[in-house]
């Protein structure tokens, strides 16, 4: 209890924690592999978890960019004239932003895996086979983590958004519809001729 008597909220940061589940799920297949029960040497525990974050960011980041640049031309009427060249560019990063976290996954296992290798005993080294056969685990495990735990949905969400604003910028609909110019054409008028009589 605090000071004043109340219990204080002591749980701990379930967000901050959550990019390692994923490392303690491998830590259980793989710490008998090594020779010693202390820290693994080469191995950064914060570098793995932020490799998780760092895709997941950087897919929400893209995706939030490419939703305002592409609303400039389809809600404010801005830049109606490059709205093709908008409106490719906001289906592209749209897309890329949905496989951002992925690249993120992918790369964060490879240190685990070596630091896991490096630490076992003399004469129980990993086989190539060994390592890629734990290595496709832990990032089959990674990517679904990092879609459904550390907010890589979310940017799956902002992407599609962007990339359906971006069609919509191509095809130009609301406010993207670039204005139509009225001409204006003067024309002679006739004076009729009667016939018989001289003009």
């Amino acid at each position: 209890p605090s000071s004043n008597g109340e219990f204080e909220d002591v749980r701990p940061d379930h967000m901050a924690m959550a990019a390692l589940y994923a490392l303690l799920f491998f830590n259980s297949l793989v710490f008998s592999w090594a020779c010693e029960t202390g820290a693994w040497s080469g191995f950064d525990q914060e570098a793995y978890a932020g490799s998780l974050w760092g895709g997941s960011i950087g897919g929400i980041v893209v995706g939030l960019l490419m939703i305002i640049l592409v609303s400039l031309p389809l809600c404010c009427g801005v830049m109606k004239k490059q709205g093709k060249v908008i409106g490719a560019i906001g289906i592209v990063l749209g897309l890329l932003s949905l496989i951002i976290p992925y690249f993120g996954a992918m790369g964060s296992c490879a240190p685990f895996m070596d630091a896991a290798c490096a630490n076992r005993c003399t004469g129980f080294e990993c086989t190539q086979y060994d390592k890629d056969v734990a290595l496709s685990a832990c990032q089959a495990l990674g990517v679904i983590f990092v879609y459904l735990g550390v907010f890589g949905w979310l940017a799956c969400v902002l992407g599609i958004v962007a990339a359906s604003m971006a069609c919509c910028v191509c095809c130009q609909c609301c406010n993207a519809k670039l204005d139509t110019e009225v001409i204006a054409v003067q024309q002679t008028p006739v004076v009729p001729i009667v016939v018989g009589q001289p003009p």
